[in-house]
């Protein structure tokens, strides 16, 4: 009953016994004997209206404190990231259960069977699962947590994972204690995957996903056994890593260390053993595989490079290799001799690599910085024409470098956004510092394909006699000889065609922007000289 209800009662009972003894008082019997027995039977009542309302007002309190208590308990393992759940032998899953419960299974579990709820997320059946649970409930006490323990600790519950502990309890019921078993259930799906990554990470390469250092040296044992035998190996470095990473960043490095090793994924057997040995090379292990074979699996990885079109640069790698055909196959020695091989391939490929990586980036270049047609040899032949003029060896070693500038003198535009090379309007502020730093990208670039010598005049190209020019601010003869050179024929040849932003000039108005240059951003004596050149020529 109710505090409200109680109350209302009570005070019901009062008006009542107060009316009757008001009667009473009033009745024409009032002064006969039975008025002092009236009266104290109605004080006697008056006392137990007082007791039954303490009663009244304990129980109501004891009601709220087991309330409050029970709210306390159903908080603290609604928020345990755990669900807790109990049954009977009936197997059916109880009324009162935790939050968590209803999250992992998805709905209220109240009177659902426990073995329609776990039964399909083990590989256990249902009736197996029933079966160790009636055993549990049906056997002698002592033995029932030894039967329990027989339960999965692992359920596959929809797309989680969930570990399932088991604990016998008892429950008062009507005075008869009542069996009980309380199920605790854990989500530790993220530590399952986090666990598994780990496991992944400890012998597998984070960025390829091929096998890693650990992973070979596990293996290796087992290798050396002549069950093994023949035992080819391949080692493979990667070509022009170095310059991907400082000109286009390590993101695209990235992407070529991932593409080499699709490729040789794609060039191997399922059983051969393919690892990152370290940041550009890779080890390939071929178990049962003889010289000839091995050779076989090296061009199958040339031609998948040939075929790989989304990188940077080229795909191409640099191999060695070994075999050992009979007694021991000592790891050392073998590794030794592919390496040694390897390092032979990088340097008689080298030249032909080079090749390919400046005949790309010029692609890329053209594509990439709407030059028009013909600008490179154009400049190459007004360069030559115009050191002719000035009486310059032309095979001397100032005019060495001639052919690779044409090709790679604006090579640093590569890694430069297009939409702001091509863009037809001023450029911001912004934007000019991201241009002016194509000349120490294409100094790298020039560098990393082993072009020292052009590196250091593509590097001062954009340098002014008066030193305000970019990057080093070099002035007058700081500036190198063939830098200033091309310079002037270079200027003189894009300012003469049409480009996005700008319409061309003619021969004369070419001219006198190069002559009001002079002493300030070009070599007088040289631009003179090209002037009297450019106008005899005409």
């Amino acid at each position: 009953m109710g505090r409200i209800n109680e109350e209302s009662l009570f005070e019901a009972e009062q008006e009542a016994l107060q009316i009757a003894m008001a009667d009473v008082a009033n009745d024409q019997y009032s002064g006969n004997e039975l008025l002092p027995r009236y009266k104290s039977l109605v004080t006697h009542y008056q006392r137990l209206l007082k007791t039954t309302k303490k009663i009244f007002y304990i129980s109501d309190s004891q009601g709220q404190v087991l309330q409050r208590h029970q709210h306390e308990i159903q908080n603290l393992l609604d928020n345990a990231n755990q669900g807790f759940l109990t049954f009977g032998q009936d197997l059916k899953v109880d009324r009162q259960y935790s939050a968590e419960c209803t999250k992992i299974f998805g709905r209220k579990l109240a009177g659902i069977p426990i073995v329609e709820l776990l039964g399909q997320g083990s590989n256990v059946s249902q009736e197996t699962l029933a079966e160790i649970l009636d055993r549990t409930f049906s056997c002698p006490e002592d033995l029932r947590q030894l039967e329990l323990q027989q339960v999965p600790h692992i359920f596959r519950i929809g797309n989680k994972d969930i570990r399932v502990e088991c604990k016998l309890i008892s429950q008062p019921d009507n005075g008869v204690e009542r069996t009980l078993v309380m199920m605790i259930l854990t989500d530790i799906t993220e530590r399952l995957r986090a666990e598994e990554q780990i496991r992944f990470l400890s012998y597998h390469d984070k960025l390829t996903a091929l096998h890693n250092r650990a992973h070979v040296e596990a293996v290796l044992p087992e290798l050396e056994k002549p069950e093994s035998l023949p035992l080819s190996i391949i080692m493979a470095d990667v070509n022009g890593l170095k310059l991907v990473n400082d000109v286009f960043g390590h993101q695209q490095g990235d992407l070529l260390l991932v593409a080499l090793a699709k490729a040789l994924k794609k060039s191997c057997r399922q059983t051969d053993i393919i690892a990152r040995w370290g940041g550009d090379e890779f080890l390939i292990l071929l178990p049962k595989t003889d010289k000839d074979d091995c050779l076989k699996v090296c061009e199958r990885i040339q031609n998948s490079c040939n075929e790989t079109v989304d990188c940077a640069i080229p795909l191409s790698v640099a191999v060695g290799t070994a075999t050992k055909d009979a007694g021991v196959a000592h790891h050392a020695e073998l590794f030794s001799v592919a390496e040694n091989r390897m390092y032979n391939d990088k340097l008689i490929k080298s030249r032909k690599v080079r090749k390919n990586i400046t005949a790309s980036l010029a692609g890329m270049l053209q594509n990439r910085c709407f030059e028009n047609n013909g600008h490179g040899e154009r400049v190459k032949q007004l360069a030559v024409n115009f050191s002719a003029f000035l009486g310059l060896d032309l095979e001397g070693p100032e005019l060495q470098p001639l052919n690779q500038l044409v090709a790679l003198h604006d090579i640093g535009k590569v890694a430069i956004p297009t939409e702001i090379l091509g863009k037809a309007g001023p450029l911001t502020p912004s934007e000019w510092e991201i241009v002016k730093s194509h000349s120490e990208i294409g100094y790298r670039m020039a560098q990393s394909i082993g072009e020292p010598a052009v590196a250091d005049i593509i590097l001062a190209l954009h340098e002014r006699w008066d030193g305000e020019g970019y990057p080093c601010r070099l002035k007058g003869e700081q500036i190198p000889f063939l830098a200033r050179i091309f310079s002037l024929v270079d200027v003189y040849d894009v300012v003469t065609h049409e480009r996005p932003y700008k319409a061309a000039m003619d021969r004369k108005a070419a001219l006198r922007e190069i002559e009001s240059g002079m002493g300030s951003q070009f070599d007088p004596a040289l631009s003179k000289s090209f002037i009297e050149f450019m106008t005899r020529k005409h």
